[in-house]
């Protein structure tokens, strides 16, 4: 069996999910409140005590703000996105590709967004940030290939959890009536995403997007 470490496993998609993967996996879930991020050391220790086959970072943080509206005041902020968004992500993958290296064999997930590829207005960090995970991925992908470790993003739409509920009410039914599909996703949906990125071994540096045709 398959371990597999969640990152993020506290938030909205990351409670819906962890039982779901708990089916098939052995599964580590990691909430923030477990693990910073973006603290080297203490990512090294999650894989210092735990052989992992599998790593799926959902952790991500947004604070939407025009760009010509950054101040000196609001850097915290930006510092912040910056911080979890890119250098967790770089904490992370550097350090599960120790032991994966070792044992000839990983999967890495990274959650991106859409907004890597199609920004909203206020959204400039942000976007920012998912662009650097999926250019990221792909290079970690060319890296690790030889060692069968297979690395890909996954540019998430807006889906039935997680960051979709801290959008306003009344702006989040403009946002499902420009989706293709007219809803959004699924749990059950990004699960099996997931599931096939596990075990389909010839997969690797693609940033996958799951929207609903957005």
């Amino acid at each position: 069996m398959k371990t597999v470490v969640l990152f993020g496993a506290s938030g909205g998609l990351g409670s819906q999910l962890l039982p779901l993967l708990k089916n098939k996996y052995n599964v580590i879930g990691l909430a923030s409140t477990d693990v910073d991020v973006t603290k080297y050391s203490q990512v090294q220790s999650v894989f210092n005590e735990n052989k992992v086959d599998v790593v799926i970072n959902l952790t991500g943080y947004n604070s939407d703000t025009f760009t010509h509206k950054i101040t000196s005041n609001t850097f915290e902020q930006i510092n912040k996105q910056i911080d979890i968004n890119i250098n967790g992500t770089i904490n992370i993958v550097s350090n599960c590709l120790t032991y994966m290296r070792e044992q000839n064999f990983g999967r890495i997930i990274l959650v991106s967004s859409v907004l890597a590829d199609r920004p909203v207005i206020s959204t400039s960090i942000y976007a920012g940030c998912k662009g650097f995970v999926d250019s990221f991925t792909k290079t970690v992908a060319l890296e690790n290939a030889n060692k069968n470790i297979n690395c890909n993003s996954l540019q998430l739409g807006y889906f039935d959890g997680g960051l979709t509920y801290k959008i306003p009410e009344s702006f989040r039914d403009t946002i499902k009536n420009n989706i293709p599909a007219k809803r959004w996703g699924t749990i059950t949906e990004l699960y099996n995403t997931i599931e096939y990125l596990i075990e389909t071994g010839y997969i690797t540096g693609q940033n996958i997007n799951i929207s609903g045709g957005v």
